[in-house]
């Protein structure tokens, strides 16, 4: 299986294991019972924007939930919504509940990590389809995610 992800990964020369869905999976927790991992292990990517329409990405462990106060805080704001499926698909040509923690593919964005997603050794990311995940260590998510800001993003 071939992905923009997963050739992402092997020009990074990132090594990562294919975990086939039984069905196409969106959540966290749906992500985590199809790979047979704690939700803790699971990396979700979050996209949103603020009033002016500035787009963000937060990125935390499937297990914590965002806080949008801390964000908001963090990224200078005041207001800030979660992107509708619609806007991920046609204008960023992502798939919604399947978007991968990768710096490079974010250009121009600020990308806000919550500290927690490196507490496992081993983390599973989207591959980009809804239909498999991908098993990493959090060594190599850190250097996927160099860069960002890490901060405190969770409740």
């Amino acid at each position: 299986m071939k992905t923009a992800i997963t050739e992402k990964l092997d020009i990074l020369g990132v090594t990562y294991k294919i975990k086939h869905h039984s069905q196409p999976v969106y959540t966290s927790e749906a992500a985590a019972r199809e790979r047979g991992v704690r939700l803790s292990q699971i990396v979700k990517t979050m996209l949103l924007s603020d009033r002016k329409g500035k787009l963000l990405v937060a990125v935390l462990p499937g297990d914590r939930r965002l806080s949008l106060k801390k964000l908001k805080r963090l990224a200078g704001v005041k207001d800030l919504s979660f992107l509708d499926r619609e806007t991920i698909e046609q204008r960023l040509g992502l798939v919604a509940g399947a978007i991968a923690p990768i710096a490079e593919l974010f250009k121009e964005m600020p990308i806000f990590v919550d500290p927690s997603v490196f507490l496992e050794q081993t983390v599973d990311i989207s591959s980009g389809d809804p239909c498999a995940g991908l098993e990493l260590t959090s060594k190599d998510l850190k250097r996927l995610l160099k860069g960002c800001k890490l901060v405190d993003i969770t409740l």
